[in-house]
């Protein structure tokens, strides 16, 4: 577990609670610094960061929820130690509240680790997606928060397996800046009839942005025969536009890089042809 980690977690996951996401992390940050003076739980020296067990990130949060009922009677405790500027953030819960956001992290971390466990055991794509949504849980439809949150996580995951089969790098273009960079489902997840490939590695191509939405929308689409880029006619619409050429009419012909391993499916890119693509 890391800061930035945390930060995205909860940005990820609490969308209720993104605006709070670096509070949060300065929370922790605060407890990290006046932690070293208490002896009821041994830290060993540690962030609370590099404590991956949920067990003791509850003894602490315990301990904390004392030292700020102690804070509000007035009596001697832990946050005498920090800056008086700091007294705010566990005055207004949100040491309490961060401690237990990190306790789901690093639930969510545990996930992550099960996950690439399973990734790294099996060799059929088909495979990994249908165990992959077993151990996610996702087979519940619905906007209930509990769904939600389980199709975030498959969702986050799948992204993760995608950048990493193609080298966090734009499969066209090469870009390889992290937050211009999808996880480009060939067959939409919401495909009904195609829920066991939802987390198919084999379904996936990581695109920029731009060409993810053309590719999403149907605007363009692979060759299933040789994996290159075709443009549809909604598209060459617009050949004569000044972008047309610096945008779309490089990528005409272009040959997908391929990814370390799990090329996209073929049938898959035939039924996004077939069924997507704006011929």
């Amino acid at each position: 577990m890391d800061r930035q980690g945390f930060i995205d977690y909860n940005t990820l996951f609490s969308p209720e609670n993104s605006r709070k996401a670096t509070s949060y992390a300065q929370a922790i940050r605060i407890l990290d610094e006046v932690l070293v003076h208490q002896n009821v739980i041994d830290l060993h020296g540690q962030s609370l960061y590099d404590i991956a067990e949920t067990d003791t990130i509850e003894k602490v949060l315990l301990f904390v929820n004392d030292e700020v009922k102690k804070m509000k009677n007035g009596q001697h405790n832990i946050f005498d130690y920090g800056r008086f500027s700091q007294r705010s953030y566990p005055l207004k819960s949100f040491c309490t509240a961060a401690l237990k956001s990190l306790k789901l992290y690093a639930l969510y971390e545990q996930e992550i680790k099960a996950a690439d466990a399973i990734v790294a055991q099996e060799s059929n794509p088909r495979i990994i997606s249908k165990r992959l949504i077993t151990h996610f849980e996702i087979t519940k439809e619905g906007e209930d928060v509990v769904s939600v949150t389980k199709r975030r996580k498959g969702q986050d995951y799948f992204r993760r397996m995608i950048l990493n089969i193609y080298s966090s790098r734009c499969a066209l273009t090469g870009i390889d800046i992290p937050q211009l960079l999808i996880a480009s489902h060939i067959i939409p997840w919401e495909e009904k009839n195609h829920k066991q490939d939802r987390l198919n590695p084999s379904n996936g191509i990581c695109l920029s942005t731009l060409y993810d939405t053309a590719f999403d929308k149907g605007l363009i689409t692979f060759s299933p025969s040789d994996y290159t880029v075709c443009l549809s006619s909604a598209l060459r619409e617009h050949e004569t536009r000044e972008y047309f050429d610096q945008y779309f009419g490089i990528i005409i012909g272009k040959k997908l890089t391929m990814p370390t391993e799990y090329l996209p499916n073929r049938e898959f890119l035939e039924y996004h042809y077939n069924c997507i693509f704006q011929k």
